[in-house]
């Protein structure tokens, strides 16, 4: 990346930025803060992990999704709190390594916004590696016990115990040393930024917003088209924007989807029908040792026209 940027011409200064207005930007740097202007300015600083107050984080026992990259040893037991996209990602990853998992939701769906055959499929995977899920169940607090075990207190009244505690609720904007008032902008009480998806434009029109800071999805292909969207715009350059992009969850086995879902399109009544082809069916499949995996196509009953393609499997990604 670095020598793409070099190759470009671009000026790279590395430091925290903070807004000093609407065109002007600080950038405090070891050998000496800068100012810097611009006609128009791009914000695309990502997220950090949200750590509630409540949850004492150590960086041994007690983890957020980026603590835990830090983790000296593989532990025998380990609680995931949050049943998101990274808390899955993480508690899936574990488990396949021999830890014992149990993952704790409030909510009663996981994964909602995929395909619930994919997700069931998913599911039945990690329950054949032991994992436990606990949903509908809130975190009320931890606890920690001499045998160097964590406790997590429900507010059901259960309690488990593990050696290690990953929680993962969610991200919220990294955006505290900005100073965005300053530029007349007011994230949100997640520290996100507002923008419109047609351009990314956020409330002032010359301050753009792309990536993670903007909200759901936070994929990198979606924010990679985001940030397309906002430099074409910025520098009136004619941009043809895809409709539909995909989405990965490197889960294991993972899963990609592009398109509407089968509950979407009941929702809007649209009369589709479902084509679904087995990995166990193909000799990669075999070759690949998935016999789980599968591709599912769903189109328009009359027209024929693809409305959705969801995949679980081995590669599904970069399918």
């Amino acid at each position: 990346v670095q020598d793409q940027l070099e190759r470009n011409g671009i000026d790279v200064f590395a430091g925290d930025a903070t807004f000093n207005g609407p065109h002007e930007i600080e950038v405090q740097r070891p050998e000496g803060n800068i100012q810097l202007t611009a006609d128009n300015i791009l914000i695309a600083c990502g997220t950090k992990p949200s750590r509630p107050n409540h949850i004492p984080f150590d960086g041994e026992r007690v983890f957020d999704s980026d603590d835990i990259l830090s983790l000296l040893r593989i532990p025998r037991s380990m609680i995931v709190v949050g049943g998101g996209v990274v808390g899955i990602e993480y508690a899936i990853m574990f488990a396949t390594l021999g830890v014992q998992v149990t993952v704790v939701d409030g909510r009663d769906r996981l994964l909602d916004f995929c395909d619930r055959e994919i997700v069931d499929a998913l599911l039945y995977h990690a329950r054949s590696l032991g994992m436990v899920f606990r949903l509908g169940e809130e975190v009320i607090g931890t606890d920690r016990l001499k045998e160097r075990l964590e406790v997590v207190h429900l507010e059901s009244g259960k309690r488990l115990i593990a050696e290690t505690v990953l929680f993962s609720v969610g991200r919220v904007g990294d955006t505290d040393g900005l100073n965005l008032q300053s530029a007349g902008l007011e994230p949100d009480e997640r520290g996100r930024l507002w923008c419109n998806s047609e351009t990314h434009q956020t409330w002032v029109p010359h301050i753009y917003g792309a990536g993670d800071i903007v909200g759901f999805p936070a994929l990198a292909s979606v924010s990679m088209e985001q940030g397309r969207r906002a430099v074409c715009h910025a520098f009136d350059e004619t941009f043809i924007g895809c409709e539909q992009l995909p989405y990965g969850l490197f889960t294991i086995p993972e899963i990609s989807m592009v398109g509407k879902n089968e509950q979407e399109l009941t929702a809007d009544h649209v009369p589709y029908e479902v084509g679904i082809a087995h990995y166990q069916e193909i000799a990669r499949g075999h070759i690949a040792g998935d016999a789980t995996g599968m591709l599912k196509l769903l189109f328009h009953r009359q027209t024929r026209k693809l409305l959705g393609v969801h995949c679980i499997g081995e590669g599904a990604t970069e399918i």
